[in-house]
């Protein structure tokens, strides 16, 4: 189908007002052209919007969509889905379901059926996830990843948002990647944490053991950087700054490990959603200039989340109020 559709028509099919015959044409179409950047920015625009509103109607349009397109959720936040050639889909990273037919040019219709896993870890909890080729994946709260139950083809390709510690197993013949965001990781077999949240302003990498090649998407420009154990990546999507520093990582404990907490160099307005996730509490920070204000805090005592906050204002500089649910931070 090379016809172009209005984009209010998209807007009826996710709203669900198209009668059967019409929502078919439309999945076909976003099925491909899914490289469109209208159409992708039209698709990611209305999941953002149904996933940040705070009353059920948001998330009854989600699931309604969801639904609509043929994806299916299982407990524990786990989904699989079933694409048709989701190549194209996928690089949407919101994981949607299309039927998308190969070959169109040549009138041939080649189906390829590849089950994909869904994995979202609630905050407040953590989950360990073993994929087909021995790779395991610590995920953090409010994490999101998605991987093929069993890996094909030249690469190991997963799509994640969110942080996780990796231990990846080594196959050199087939390249492990990580898409995030604006990040794109490539490795072969190494030990490393990556966190790279939407909702945050910068991703992270610390790289432990072996190497890794990071490409980022910074405006108008691609980067590409490998790093060596002991580097620390860091990228500010707001001001497009690419840094990578050296950090010990003799003793370093993950994240899993005794609840560890590294803030190296980082925004109070990360952290705050960092904790926020931790602890599945509401952390709000009431003033800009405080909340770009940066720390390097380290926690692997299994702290509480009173006592990481006695501990980051114990300069002075920042007051805790808690009303409610809620914890409030704001200059002194």
């Amino acid at each position: 189908m090379n016809k172009q559709i209005h984009p209010q028509l998209i807007q009826d099919y996710l709203e669900g007002k198209l009668p059967a015959q019409e929502e078919a044409r439309v999945q076909e179409y976003l099925a491909a052209h899914m490289e469109d950047p209208d159409v992708r920015q039209l698709l990611d625009g209305w999941f953002d919007e149904c996933r940040q509103e705070t009353d059920a109607s948001g998330h009854d349009a989600l699931r309604a969509t969801r639904e609509r397109m043929g994806l299916s959720r299982k407990q524990q936040g786990r989904v699989r889905l079933t694409f048709w050639l989701a190549a194209a889909v996928l690089a949407l990273l919101i994981v949607l379901p299309f039927s998308y037919k190969a070959g169109m040019n040549t009138g041939e219709e080649h189906i390829a059926s590849i089950e994909w896993v869904e994995v979202n870890v609630p905050f407040g909890e953590k989950e360990e996830v073993m994929l087909s080729d021995g790779t395991v994946l610590h995920l953090n709260s409010g994490s999101r990843l998605t991987y093929p139950a069993v890996f094909t083809g030249e690469s190991r390709t997963v799509f994640m948002d969110g942080e996780a510690y990796l231990d990846v197993a080594k196959d050199p013949e087939h390249p492990f990647i990580i898409k995030s965001q604006s990040i794109d990781i490539k490795v072969l077999g190494t030990s490393f944490n990556f966190k790279n949240f939407a909702r945050e302003r910068t991703a992270e990498l610390l790289l432990m053991e072996g190497s890794v090649e990071a490409s980022v998407s910074i405006p108008n420009d691609t980067r590409t950087v490998r790093l060596k154990p002991g580097d620390k990546m860091q990228y500010n999507r707001e001001s497009g700054n690419l840094d990578i520093q050296r950090f010990s990582p003799k003793g370093y404990k993950a994240f899993y490990e005794d609840n560890s907490l590294y803030f190296l160099d980082m925004e109070l307005s990360d952290i705050a959603l960092d904790l926020s996730r931790r602890f599945n509490r509401e952390i709000v920070v009431l003033d800009e200039e405080l909340a770009s204000r940066r720390y390097f805090s380290i926690f692997t005592n299994n702290e509480t989340l009173d006592q990481i906050l006695a501990v980051m204002s114990s300069d002075g500089k920042m007051r805790v109020v808690h009303s409610g649910k809620t914890i409030y931070l704001q200059p002194k």
